[in-house]
């Protein structure tokens, strides 16, 4: 189950942000534990068709988040984005099996860190997590849905096996 929300058009008003929302057939610890251990984090984080050649996670508040996801040659890439991105940020709060709240910092992305939430809940056969990703520019909306999309089916397939 799949459930993907995002901000109304553009306005001067409105802020734009992400929200999806999916069950995942692990328990919550695993569940957990893949967005908090790099070992597990490299495995499914990025979009279809790109792989993590490497990552830090400090999962602590105050704790650093870093990582780096590398287009596969067969992969396509928006225009203008590079093949190998960085990511990083700071972990703003951390509540274990419940909740995960830290900063994004994209290397395509001048403008200022994203924030990025990410709450974890029992539910019927798995573990339902939703993620609320803010403080985004309205015209990278629809490539935060693809992205998060991608990424959590990938999270959905680590699982499956």
């Amino acid at each position: 189950m799949s459930t993907t929300l995002a901000s109304p058009q553009p306005q001067a008003s409105a802020v734009p942000f992400v929200k999806q929302t999916r069950i995942i057939r692990a328990s919550r610890k695993d569940v957990y534990d893949a967005w908090t251990k790099p070992e597990l984090f490299a495995k499914w984080w990025g979009p279809a068709d790109h792989l993590v050649s490497g990552v830090v996670l400090d999962a602590r508040e105050g704790g650093e988040l870093r990582f780096t996801d590398d287009a596969l040659p067969h992969a396509t890439v928006p225009p203008g984005f590079p093949r190998t991105m960085t990511g990083s940020g700071h972990y703003t709060e951390v509540v274990p099996g419940e909740r995960l709240q830290f900063t994004m910092q994209a290397s395509w992305n001048t403008g200022e860190p994203s924030l990025i939430t990410v709450t974890f809940r029992d539910a019927d056969g798995g573990t339902e997590i939703t993620i609320l990703h803010q403080k985004i520019s309205a015209d990278t909306v629809h490539l935060y849905e693809l992205g998060w999309a991608s990424t959590l089916g990938k999270l959905d397939a680590l699982f499956a096996d």
